[in-house]
């Protein structure tokens, strides 16, 4: 049986990097079981949720984020949403969607929302030929303004994202000469081995971090979660449907509908739509 996914978080006292590593497969699993996709769009959508979900660590209490790519070409729409909890939603659109875009064009938007904040920040980022393995690095880069670099895996469903920290980050003895890049090529060996093991142990994992040398920092756990409701859908219903009802139940006192997201279903009647509040 599969552990709930978490989230951990190291650090790298002497070069002054923090690193980041997703162990997501009771995620991914999750994922098959909630989006029957097959072949490479299954596969596209799995690079793409790995490599963003480290994200969550730069989330402070209370705050959400989503990442709502709208594609041209090829075409698709992709809306993955994700809070400081580890609470996590996902879509990708059209759902028989089944290839591997190597570049995608169109817009991506990534909206950011904070408890003392009634609206969103929201970035837009243009992508024009954007090769598929630098988008998620390009909303660290653009968006969040972070000299950071996200590897996702092909032997597990796991991920690590690297980060270069600023100088007043860490201590005085710091040795500023390793870049991102060369830090990388440093550990990729033993990323690779970390991969290769896929274990999803809790205490496997921090040791061969601090084996390492890094610093154990905590985790968080990441898992599916739905806020969907019946009176949720009944008052967006109400809300699309305002001024047409009397249309959408002129063939039945019932409707059913299907949240995108975790595909639950609800019956709903002409009362449940007025009374939704």
């Amino acid at each position: 049986m599969l552990t709930v996914s978490r989230l951990y978080s190291f650090l790298d006292h002497k070069h002054g990097f923090n690193i980041h590593f997703l162990e997501g497969q009771k995620l991914i699993h999750d994922l098959a079981l909630l989006h029957p996709m097959k072949g490479s769009g299954f596969a596209y959508f799995r690079n793409t949720f790995l490599g963003l979900l480290p994200i969550v660590f730069f989330l402070k209490p209370g705050e959400t984020i989503g990442l709502y790519i709208d594609s041209e070409d090829p075409y698709f729409r992709l809306k993955i949403e994700t809070n400081s909890a580890g609470h996590t939603r996902c879509l990708l659109l059209p759902e028989e969607f089944n290839s591997f875009p190597m570049k995608i064009s169109g817009n991506m938007r990534i909206s950011k929302i904070t408890p003392s904040q009634k609206m969103p920040y929201t970035s837009v980022i243009e992508m024009k030929d954007i090769e598929t393995k630098e988008l998620i690095n390009k909303v660290f880069q653009d968006s969040y303004q972070t000299n950071s670099e996200v590897i996702v895996s092909e032997l597990s469903d796991q991920s690590v994202m690297i980060t270069k920290l600023p100088s007043l980050n860490v201590n005085s003895s710091l040795d500023e000469s390793a870049s991102r890049s060369e830090f990388i090529k440093k550990n990729s060996s033993f990323f690779h081995d970390l991969f290769e093991t896929g274990t999803d142990d809790i205490e496997k994992i921090v040791k061969a971090f601090e084996d390492k040398g890094f610093a154990y920092l905590g985790s968080r756990q990441i898992s599916f979660f739905c806020p969907c409701s019946k009176d949720r859908m009944a008052l967006n219903l109400r809300g699309l449907y305002s001024t047409d009802l009397e249309e959408l139940f002129a063939n039945s006192k019932m409707i059913e509908i299907k949240c995108d997201y975790c595909k639950k279903m609800y019956e709903l009647t002409r009362e449940d739509i007025d009374s939704a509040t």
